[in-house]
């Protein structure tokens, strides 16, 4: 996966905890959380984390009983989710050109029609964008508060974030060039709304 140029945050431990028996069942993946959080810190409202936290461990809102593996996982595995809050957040603020989403890389196939022409991995962003879409979604009357500029900027996000736009998606059948494309202009897109809504 990729990750930010200097996390505090131990991003493979991280990931390991969420996949695994030591958090709740229905947790947000890394990727998710990290669209999710980027979300919460770049939108106009800026939930404070232990407000949005029931949404992390439980997306689906499933109303399920929250377990960890035991009390040491939890400690960790929140810890570890506020640390990489805090580093987001000081990205954004201090070095926002060093900002990239967390993302799951797969392995082109040349038989599968969806390669690369260079056979370079493809970016898997349904996850991060269904988390960012989740957190722009928690803040009040966010998408009437976007400027006309910013809100075709989201229209990708959207189209991978969101179950509408999954099935026009499967319409526009995008080359894996467009994808990638989309996938690199990730970052802009979560730097332009936290300069509009956070920027001095």
């Amino acid at each position: 996966m990729t990750h930010p140029t200097a996390p505090a945050a131990d991003l493979d431990r991280l990931a390991e905890l969420l996949g695994s028996d030591a958090s709740p069942e229905h947790v947000m993946d890394i990727s998710t959380l990290d669209g999710f959080i980027a979300a919460c810190l770049a939108g106009p409202d800026r939930p404070p984390l232990s407000e949005v936290l029931p949404w992390i461990l439980d997306p689906e809102r499933t109303e399920q009983e929250v377990s960890f593996g035991s009390e040491a996982d939890a400690q960790e595995l929140l810890a570890l989710i506020a640390q990489h809050w805090g580093d987001t957040a000081e990205t954004l603020a201090a070095n926002p050109a060093d900002y990239e989403p967390v993302l799951y890389l797969e392995g082109s196939d040349e038989a599968d029609g969806d390669a690369l022409e260079n056979g370079e991995e493809i970016s898997i962003i349904d996850d991060w964008c269904f988390g960012f879409v989740l957190g722009l979604q928690l803040q009040a009357e966010v998408f009437e508060r976007l400027p006309d500029e910013l809100k075709d900027m989201l229209g990708p996000v959207f189209l991978y974030g969101s179950e509408e736009g999954r099935l026009e998606l499967e319409r526009l059948q995008l080359t894996a060039e467009q994808h990638e494309s989309i996938a690199h202009a990730l970052p802009g897109v979560v730097v332009a709304l936290y300069e509009h809504f956070q920027g001095d």
